[in-house]
């Protein structure tokens, strides 16, 4: 069976069926490995696949279907498989460098990549309140924000992609001490009138404080501060914000 490269899936199948003077029907493919994408959507690793002809009676070659080009759809769902599997190798890497063993599943839904791990060192990948795998979450956004800049990504229009890293539902448990906490903000400041500022905390974390109080008649919630030290503050509802 023999292997070939390229930037992306799709180029390495085609250098390979160019190279064997086969179509797609004639063969068998086999994708050994992803393109993994570095910053700014350069290509660290090229994909590799196997090809293998398949044996075919000459005499029925002429019945053979003609080869069939890739639809968006199918082209699509390729580049995002691939961005997926480069994001989540790169959040692996991540975590080497802080010496933490992970494996991951990775699963793709419209506009977001679910990025489930597992380690065999789980405080230390989760980190005090979540600061480690907050920190990889973000990284990860960033590395498909510059995935998305390929002229490639760009024209099978894929954009708007957020990642989420999860462990052991550390997600779940955190939204709803996340749910508590603004529970707790919401009548502390209702009864005192006074304003309540958080600690620092991701963007994903400060939306949904936000969202557990939009509904709220008492209280508003709006961030403050610029980068790492952006925070939640709730104040009463008469109170407004910059």
């Amino acid at each position: 069976m023999a292997t070939y490269t390229g930037k992306t899936v799709t180029e390495a199948i085609d250098n390979g069926l160019s190279d064997l003077q086969v179509n797609r029907h004639q063969s068998n493919i086999k994708v050994v490995k992803f393109p993994k994408m570095g910053m700014f959507g350069r290509v660290r690793q090229a994909a590799v696949v196997e090809i293998e002809p398949l044996s075919v009676d000459t005499d029925l070659g002429d019945t053979l279907p003609a080869e069939t080009p890739m639809t968006a759809d199918e082209n699509r769902l390729l580049l995002l498989s691939s961005i997926s599997q480069a994001t989540a190798e790169y959040v692996k890497y991540l975590a080497t460098e802080k010496k933490i063993t992970l494996n991951y599943e990775i699963k793709v839904v419209p506009d977001q990549f679910f990025i489930e791990m597992s380690s065999n060192d789980e405080e230390e990948l989760i980190g005090p309140k979540g600061q480690t795998i907050n920190q990889f979450q973000e990284l990860a956004n960033q590395y498909v924000v510059n995935a998305e800049k390929n002229p490639a990504v760009q024209e099978a229009n894929i954009q708007g992609i957020k990642v989420e890293l999860d462990i052991n539902g550390y997600r779940a448990k955190r939204s709803r001490i996340l749910r508590k906490v603004a529970t707790r903000a919401e009548k502390v400041v209702g009864e005192s009138e006074g304003a309540i500022y958080f600690d620092p905390m991701p963007k994903s974390e400060r939306d949904q404080i936000h969202a557990f109080l939009q509904d709220s008649e008492t209280v508003r919630s709006f961030s403050e501060g610029q980068g790492d030290e952006r925070a939640v503050v709730v104040a009463p509802l008469t109170k407004l914000n910059d």
